[in-house]
């Protein structure tokens, strides 16, 4: 299933830093649909990158590991 980005939202502080990403992914293929926001946060950035650092298509990578590692079935 590929699965494109077809939202990304800043949230910017009162000091006007960027202070998260919201990034909206969807995807389907024969009946089955993954639609997912996810909440990129400074954590969630590799070290020594800010938010200015980021383009659309970095956040589109991130977003799509994060929902991958958000999704991944665990076993015992």
């Amino acid at each position: 299933m590929e699965i494109k980005l077809n939202r990304l939202s800043y949230q910017i502080d009162n000091d006007g830093n960027t202070s998260s990403v919201s990034v909206g992914l969807n995807g389907s293929d024969s009946g089955d649909a993954v639609s997912a926001t996810l909440q990129i946060t400074s954590s969630d950035l590799a070290t020594g990158k800010t938010f200015d650092d980021m383009t659309k298509a970095d956040f589109e990578t991130l977003a799509k590991t994060k929902l991958a590692n958000l999704t991944a079935v665990k076993t015992a």
